[in-house]
């Protein structure tokens, strides 16, 4: 069980999802405004999102604010680069890793919010874990980002993901552990009452 909750984290660091393929992200409204801003911010989320699927961290913590915060699946908070990297060691590096593949196909949610210098995007992904156990699963989940300008460059300031507490794949999987326990206990219940019969029987 420890596994699965931790498992469910392992975005592969940092921006994973917010890296939302151009495919899959929608048209440039050419009526919105800040164009140019908001051609920023696509190429900036394209850049993280190969960096994600090379595992190139010191791309991907280069394209972020040094005290952005991330918000991770568990609930976990990583603030900085240091500790974002710490979290990304402990998950897919390291003697002992807990995720061995991660795969992920994002999608922007619409266009980006400005508040001034500040941005927020928002979006979904599909997420392929196959972790050291052998355990694999699919998990959908939401993302959002804030984003801020600083110096005429756009960095990522706050990434929180989140999923469905009450319908995923690793609640449906404790689910089946825990149904399949408990027809364990009733047979194994059953055959000790039987047994016990039996030697009940015997001794009289």
């Amino acid at each position: 069980m420890r596994n699965l909750l931790l498992s469910c984290i392992a975005c592969l660091l940092l921006i994973t999802s917010a890296a939302a393929p151009a495919a899959t992200a929608p048209p440039l409204d050419p009526t919105g405004g800040r164009i140019e801003d908001r051609q920023a911010l696509r190429v900036l989320l394209d850049r993280m999102e190969k960096a994600t699927a090379s595992l190139d961290i010191d791309t991907a913590t280069s394209l972020m604010h040094p005290d952005a915060i991330v918000t991770w699946q568990n609930a976990e908070v990583s603030k900085g680069h240091e500790q974002i990297r710490a979290y990304y060691a402990r998950m897919v590096k390291g003697s002992n890793p807990i995720v061995k593949g991660y795969s992920v196909k994002a999608a922007l949610g619409g266009p980006a919010t400005f508040y001034g210098d500040t941005a927020i995007a928002w979006g979904t992904t599909v997420e392929t874990f196959e972790l050291s156990d052998g355990l694999k699963f699919t998990l959908n989940a939401n993302w959002s980002t804030t984003i801020v300008k600083q110096g005429g460059e756009w960095k990522i300031a706050a990434l929180h993901f989140s999923t469905n507490l009450f319908d995923n794949p690793l609640l449906k999987n404790a689910e089946r552990f825990a149904w399949i326990a408990g027809l364990l206990g009733l047979l194994a219940g059953a055959l000790a009452a039987w047994l016990l019969s039996r030697w009940s029987r015997k001794s009289k």
